[in-house]
């Protein structure tokens, strides 16, 4: 009769787990907590920003008892940002917060451990709501195939020419901003759902094509023609028109969707903000700046140290004061490389405030910063002093009845909500720039 071995001993051999859990997502947050130092205390409906529009006329040189200018006047204008509200939900069963009360049954408890990762996440998913362009898109749809065994592939759009293009499908899971769990929809050109696409649970990702995998079709195979102005948002996330009349479910004419308007949206010389079109009001355009460089095959353009003395330029010539220089760690490698071939790396890297711990360069004495959920090809130079977080306050649960955590229903399961009322926006426009269109590596930003 064979001895004892692992299988006749299966039953009784203890499980032993090296903790701690290891965290394997980037919860990086950088820009999000330079704005939030500025943040704007909010009590209402919407932030209303008075803006002088123009000088005054009635200003003049004259002859020695000459008649004095007739009286002239300012202008003003007024951009209106609408409060965005953001949702968070966690629920766990009493079994499992029982199980997991202690570190002996478990190496976190159950209930703790959701309510952490839940503002952890929330705050991620703001970081990258803060690049966007206002309209929720995650990632465009390049098409969609055919549903087979309760399985669909959707293709998403990818840079290829043209320079690095809003909604790159590859740029979206490399950030970590479309993930194996995510609930999402697919939404048309009209900002409407299409047939079968909403609450969608994705399963697999692939940089690589790029491409998310379906595999819970919940009412049959999601709609697969006319992709071409198909878009992915987060799960029950609406998006407006710009000229939709103000209403219960809809935040109005300042609104392109229920999440924030984002840095693609406040530094543009031809997006609407706060309800006024830079086409016809020129004093809210933002710079924008395309380097010098001849264009590769990709449409992108090596940077050079005179794009960006241009763009600062731009910047202090309408009357701004920059604070930084936010890009990809990519743009960053040939910020670095610059450096280097003039000879004077060394003396530019220092640890300024902007994250203890962290060196960067300095360029005209501003940091040039590298953040994970920067777009591809850009680099931002900020005043951030006209940059605003409109909020009354932090993520924080729902509890005005007194209760951060409720019975979920007739269940043994508890639930907590967090939120946040909150957007982003500028006092100024005209002292922000964009440089754009850069390349990596002789070639497309893939954002490292």
């Amino acid at each position: 009769m064979a001895g004892a071995n692992l299988v006749t001993l299966s039953e009784v051999l203890k499980e032993y787990y090296m903790g701690p859990i290891v965290e394997q997502l980037n919860k990086e947050v950088l820009f999000l907590t330079r704005l939030e130092s500025r943040s704007e205390d909010l009590v209402g409906k919407r932030a209303y920003v008075p803006l002088a529009a123009t000088r005054t006329g009635g200003i003049g040189a004259r002859a020695e008892n000459g008649t004095l200018p007739a009286a002239g006047n300012l202008s003003y204008d007024k951009a209106v940002y609408d409060l965005k509200y953001l949702y968070g939900k966690a629920s766990v069963t009493g079994p499992a917060m029982a199980k997991t009360k202690s570190e002996a049954g478990a190496f976190l408890q159950a209930l703790k451990s959701e309510l952490d990762m839940l503002r952890t996440d929330l705050r991620k998913d703001l970081a990258r709501q803060i690049y966007g362009n206002g309209t929720g898109v995650v990632a465009g749809v390049a098409s969609i195939a055919a549903a087979s065994g309760g399985v669909q592939v959707i293709t998403l759009d990818a840079s290829s020419t043209g320079g690095n293009v809003f909604g790159d499908g590859q740029d979206a899971i490399d950030k970590g901003q479309l993930y194996v769990g995510m609930v999402i929809d697919v939404k048309d050109g009209s900002t409407a759902t299409v047939s079968n696409g909403a609450g969608l649970v994705v399963t697999a990702v692939d940089a690589a094509t790029p491409s998310v995998t379906i595999t819970n079709l919940p009412a049959g195979a999601v709609t697969t023609t006319s992709t071409s102005a198909f878009v992915i948002v987060r799960s029950g996330v609406a998006q407006y028109s710009a000229t939709a009349t103000p209403s219960l479910s809809n935040p109005g004419t300042y609104a392109l969707s229920d999440e924030v308007d984002g840095l693609q949206r406040i530094v543009s010389t031809t997006a609407a903000l706060g309800g006024i079109d830079p086409a016809t009001s020129t004093f809210w355009a933002a710079n924008n700046v395309t380097p010098a460089a001849s264009a590769n095959a990709s449409g992108t353009r090596a940077i050079a140290f005179d794009d960006i003395q241009i763009a600062l330029n731009k910047v202090r010539i309408a009357g701004g004061s920059p604070t930084a220089m936010v890009t990809t760690y990519g743009v960053q490698r040939e910020i670095y490389g610059l450096f280097q071939t003039q000879g004077i790396y060394a003396e530019q890297v220092v640890t300024p405030d902007y994250q203890a711990g962290f060196k960067t360069l300095m360029y005209s004495g501003l940091p040039v910063i590298a953040d994970l959920e920067c777009p591809n090809g850009k680099m931002y130079l900020l005043d951030e002093s006209t940059m605003k977080v409109f909020s009354d306050q932090d993520f924080h649960f729902l509890d005005a009845d007194g209760q951060t955590l409720r019975q979920s229903g007739d269940k043994d399961a508890f639930e907590a909500v967090m939120v946040r009322y909150m957007n982003v926006g500028a006092t100024r426009r005209n002292n922000q720039a964009v440089i754009q269109n850069i390349a990596v590596d002789g070639g497309l930003d893939r954002g490292f």
